[in-house]
C-alpha cells in the first residue's frame, strides 16, 4: 500500500465501546486498595482521638490557649489576636520539633501541637482552617503519620459533607464506620467566586491526602457549578482527567478526555482537538484498552497530515503497528511497521527508523517469512550505520546470522557472526557469544564439506 494512502485512512468511528470495562480494571483495582486502606485505619483510630479532634473547639474540654468565658459566646477581636499569636507560636515550636525528630516517637510532640493548631484555626473561619489542614496533611504525608492523615481526612471529609448538604447533592454520611454527625461548617456561600475557590482548596486537601474519590468528587462538583452558569469548565475537566490518569482510573480519565474531544470539535478548536486526543490516547493505552486505542490514534494520524507535523508521525505509526501486533493483526502491523521506516528515515529520525525495523524483522520470524526478515536487518544495518550506533549494528548481524543458518546459508550467516564479532570486540559485549556461534557455524561447515568429499569419492 502507498504510504500516502496508509497515513491518509485513519480509522473513524466510536469510541465508547465495551472494551472500556476493560479498562476500567486495573485503576478499579489499585483505588480500592487505597480507599480499602483509607477505611480500615478509620476503624481503627482511636475513638476518643477522632472524638477530641473533631469536636466544636470551643466544647469542653477547651484547648488551654483559649480563654475561660463566663458566658457561652464568640471570642472577641482582642481574643482571636492574642489566639492568632499563640498559634503561631505553636507553629514555630512544632516546626522546631520537626527538624531536631529523628524517630517516629521524636515526631509525637510536633504533630500533637499541629494537629491543636489546625483544630483552634476553625475559630478564624473556613479559609484558614482550610489553609492549615494543606499545610499539615503535607507534613503528615512527609513525615508518615497515619493517626495525623486519617484525623485530617475525617475533618476534610466533614468539611465536604456540609458542602454537598448545602449544594443539595447526596453523600454517604459515615466513614469506615464513623458516623460523621450533622455537617455544619460548610464552604458554600452562594457566591460562585468564593464557593469555587474554597472547593478547590478542598479538592488539593484530598489530592495530599490520598483521598482521590473525595478529591473526584468535588472536581465534579466545580465542574457543576461552572455549567450551571454557563461559564467555561475547561480547566476543572482537565484538571479531573489529570488526577484520574495520575491514579491509574484510566477509564474515567478517557470519559473526560472524549466529552473536551466532542466540544473541541464542535467549536472548530483544532489544537485543543489534538492535545485530547493525544491524551485520550494515552489514557487508552496505560488502560490497555487497545481496540479504543487505536481508533484515537488513528484519529490523531489524520490530524497531524493535515496540519503537516510530520515530526510527530513516525512514534505514532510505531505505537499503532505494535498495537495491531498486540491484537493479533500482524498484516496491519507490518503495514504500519513499514511506514514508520519510510517516514522516520525521510524525516531523518532514525532511531524510529531502527525502531520500526528492529520490530518488522521480529514480527517477519514469528510468521516465519525469513525472506523479509533478512531484508529488514539488513536494511537496519544501513540505518544503524548511519546513527553510528555499534551496538545495533552488532544485534542486527546477530539476527542475520541466527536467520542465514535456520536456513542452511552457512558461509552467509558464517559472515554475519563474524561481522558481528567485530562490533562485540569494539563494544567488550558478547565477545564469548559471538565466538561460539563462528566455531558453531564453521564446525557444520566442515562437516557439510567432508560429506561432500565423501560423497564425491564413492
Amino acid at each position: 500500500m502507498p504510504l500516502n494512502n496508509l497515513l491518509l485512512g485513519g480509522i473513524a468511528g466510536r469510541y465508547r465501546s465495551q472494551s472500556d470495562r476493560e479498562s476500567k480494571t486495573i485503576g478499579s483495582k489499585v483505588i480500592a486498595i487505597g480507599l480499602g486502606t483509607l477505611v480500615a485505619q478509620a476503624q481503627q483510630l482511636d475513638p476518643q482521638a477522632r472524638q477530641d479532634f473533631l469536636a466544636d473547639p470551643l466544647d469542653e474540654p477547651r484547648d488551654p490557649l483559649l480563654p475561660v468565658l463566663v458566658v457561652e459566646r464568640s471570642l472577641s477581636p482582642l481574643e482571636l489576636r492574642t489566639l492568632a499569636a499563640d498559634l503561631e507560636e505553636l507553629q514555630r515550636q512544632a516546626n522546631a520539633l520537626l527538624q531536631a525528630g529523628n524517630t517516629q516517637l521524636d515526631l509525637d510532640p510536633a504533630f500533637d501541637l499541629l494537629l491543636r493548631e489546625v483544630k483552634l484555626r476553625r475559630l478564624f473561619g473556613l479559609e484558614a482552617e482550610l489553609e492549615a489542614l494543606e499545610r499539615v496533611a503535607a507534613l503528615a504525608w512527609q513525615r508518615q503519620r497515619p493517626v495525623a492523615i486519617q484525623l485530617l481526612t475525617l475533618r476534610a471529609r466533614e468539611i465536604w459533607n456540609a458542602a454537598q448538604t448545602d449544594l443539595g447533592v447526596e453523600f454517604e454520611p459515615t466513614f469506615g464506620g464513623v458516623d460523621l454527625g450533622s455537617p455544619e461548617d460548610s464552604p458554600i456561600t452562594g457566591v460562585l467566586s468564593a464557593d469555587k475557590i474554597a472547593l478547590s482548596s478542598l479538592a488539593e486537601i484530598f489530592i495530599t491526602l490520598r483521598d482521590i474519590d473525595s478529591a473526584v468528587g468535588v472536581y465534579q462538583q466545580l465542574i457543576a457549578l461552572d455549567k450551571a452558569e454557563g461559564q467555561t469548565t475547561t480547566s476543572q475537566q482537565i484538571a479531573l482527567a489529570e488526577l484520574n490518569l495520575e491514579w491509574f482510573k484510566f477509564a474515567d480519565a478517557a470519559d473526560v478526555y472524549l466529552d473536551l474531544l466532542a466540544e473541541a470539535r464542535a467549536e472548530g478548536k483544532t489544537d485543543r482537538e489534538i492535545f485530547y486526543l493525544e491524551r485520550l490516547a494515552y489514557s487508552y493505552q496505560q488502560a490497555e484498552s487497545l481496540s479504543n486505542a487505536l481508533r484515537s490514534q488513528t484519529d490523531l494520524l489524520d490530524r497531524y497530515l493535515a496540519l503537516g507535523e510530520e515530526e510527530k508521525l513516525p512514534n505514532l505509526l510505531v505505537v499503532i503497528a505494535q498495537n495491531y501486533q498486540a491484537i493479533n493483526q500482524p498484516n496491519n502491523a507490518i503495514t504500519y511497521y513499514r511506514s514508520a521506516y519510510v517516514t522516520a528515515q525521510k524525516l531523518g529520525q532514525y532511531s524510529f527508523s531502527a525502531k520500526a525495523l528492529r520490530e518488522l524483522g521480529k514480527l517477519y520470524r514469528a510468521v516465519d517469512n525469513l525472506e523479509e526478515a533478512l531484508l529488514s536487518y539488513e536494511l537496519l544495518i544501513l540505518v544503524e550505520r548511519q546513527a553510528y550506533n555499534d551496538y545495533g549494528m552488532m544485534n542486527a548481524y546477530d539476527n542475520l546470522g541466527q536467520i542465514y543458518r535456520e536456513r542452511g546459508q552457512l558461509s552467509e550467516a558464517l559472515k554475519s557472526f563474524q561481522q558481528g564479532l567485530v562490533f562485540a570486540d569494539r563494544l567488550d559485549l558478547r565477545v564469548d557469544y559471538f565466538t561460539e556461534q563462528i566455531e558453531g557455524v564453521s564446525q557444520e561447515l566442515s562437516e557439510l564439506d567432508s560429506s561432500k568429499l565423501d560423497s564425491t569419492e564413492r
